[in-house]
């Protein structure tokens, strides 16, 4: 979603493969795709003289499948297209694509099964599934992009959140909704949200904007496989509810909008990424989302303006055209692009070792995609970006969310926000 100036990115970075905690040297005659200069490259695991392995451990088939494969096959387009392009350090980035169906054992199983052949994994789905993976993330030293953004796994050194947290988005959400006036101080808000990670940490930042704000919480946890929240939604119209926070799946905040506006509640819903998918836009649900429904996220949808973007969105229609455009995809470009930044930079220090893309990967202050808000890498702990975009629902666009704020957005109480890793 920022407007970072998109680089289609052709460049960067090459890890080396050994099946030994110990890093050994490959010799590199020269920049491969723009990553590094001529000699010598130190390498580690998922790096060989010709290849760079790199993992995905994902949703095919779970309550985020829909995400998971957008993202999946936008980072495979990403690694295809930097490929044609020369890939990084002379080296071709192989893709190992797993699906763990949202089920933390299955991950931590495969994660075991790939952790020995992959240098780095630029997609990890879940924020239950990564809050499984941190103590293997610190043993085992491999860069992980979550395909989550819950501020708490930001106390793990390993971790590269792309785009905002949560706890942000929630934050940005309600500050844009009280500046709009569509709630005001003093009113009450449910926030429905998942057991686990994700929802905890949405609701650790509504509990934060409703207390700097004079409003009220209603807390409503749920299970990731409750797909029908009529009970949750009535009983915050019992309660007197003027708006509904949501941090669910797509399906869930379906059935929160389709109850909001049957039982005759209608109150404004603001949703954190990712509570959406434009299929939503083909079902019953339609009508109340478009009326009712907020979207916060930290990256641009497949109708931003940006020309990289643009083009990167035009060859995955060409190559998945049967596939839905939303969300995931731009994401899944701007994690690409970021983890390739990394690379490049590890290239440049001639180290592609796990050890290498850690130091390359904390000196950066600056990542900009094209397609995600400027990350900056250089504070442990701290969010990557606390800004975000504000979207409502229109079938008209590419996506089918359509931007509403003035670009970037960040609300007056982000500013005062100490996310839990710096506590």
């Amino acid at each position: 979603m920022f407007r970072a100036r998109g680089r289609a990115a052709v460049a960067v970075l090459a890890i080396a493969l050994t099946a030994t905690a110990c890093s050994t040297k490959a010799a590199d005659s020269s920049s491969g795709g723009g990553g590094g200069a001529s000699g010598e490259v130190k390498t580690g695991t998922g790096v060989t003289a010709d290849t760079i392995t790199v993992g995905q451990l994902t949703d095919l088939s779970g309550v985020f499948a829909a995400l998971g494969k957008s993202i999946t096959q936008a980072e495979q387009l990403y690694f295809d297209q930097l490929n044609t392009a020369g890939g990084v350090c002379n080296r071709k980035i192989e893709v190992v694509t797993k699906d763990h169906g949202y089920n933390v054992q299955n991950a931590v199983t495969l994660y075991q099964q790939m952790k020995d052949q992959v240098l780095g994994f630029p997609q990890v789905l879940g924020s239950p599934i990564n809050a499984a993976l941190l103590d293997q993330y610190t043993s085992d030293k491999p860069i992980a992009i979550p395909s989550a953004w819950a501020a708490t796994l930001l106390s793990n050194k390993q971790i590269m959140i792309v785009g905002s947290t949560y706890d942000y988005e929630m934050i940005n959400g309600i500050d844009y909704l009280l500046e709009k006036k569509v709630i005001k101080k003093g009113d009450k808000i449910g926030h429905i949200y998942f057991e686990g990670e994700y929802g905890a940490n949405g609701l650790l930042g509504s509990t934060y904007a409703a207390e700097k704000n004079g409003l009220t919480i209603v807390e409503k946890k749920v299970k990731p496989t409750d797909t029908d929240l009529t009970a949750q939604v009535t009983d915050l119209k019992n309660q007197g509810v003027t708006a509904i926070a949501l941090t669910v799946s797509p399906t869930s905040a379906a059935s929160v909008a389709a109850v909001d506006a049957g039982i005759g509640l209608n109150v404004p819903i603001i949703a954190n990424n990712p509570n959406f998918s434009p299929g939503l836009l083909k079902t019953a649900a339609a009508p109340a989302l478009e009326k009712l429904f907020y979207g916060v996220a930290s990256w641009q949808q497949p109708n931003g303006t940006d020309p990289g973007t643009a083009k990167f969105v035009a060859d995955y229609k060409a190559k998945y055209p049967d596939s839905q455009l939303d969300g995931g995809l731009t994401w899944g470009y701007g994690a690409a692009t970021a983890f390739t930044t990394v690379l490049k930079k590890a290239c440049d220090n001639k180290d592609l070792t796990r050890d290498g893309m850690n130091t390359a990967f904390r000196s950066l202050s600056n990542v900009e995609t094209g397609v995600v808000a400027p990350l900056d890498y250089s504070k442990p702990g701290a969010a990557p970006s606390t800004k975000a975009y504000i979207f409502r629902p229109d079938a008209t666009v590419p996506g089918g969310l359509k931007q509403v704020s003035d670009g970037l957005y960040e609300g007056p109480t982000a500013g005062g926000y100490t996310p839990p890793a710096l506590k």
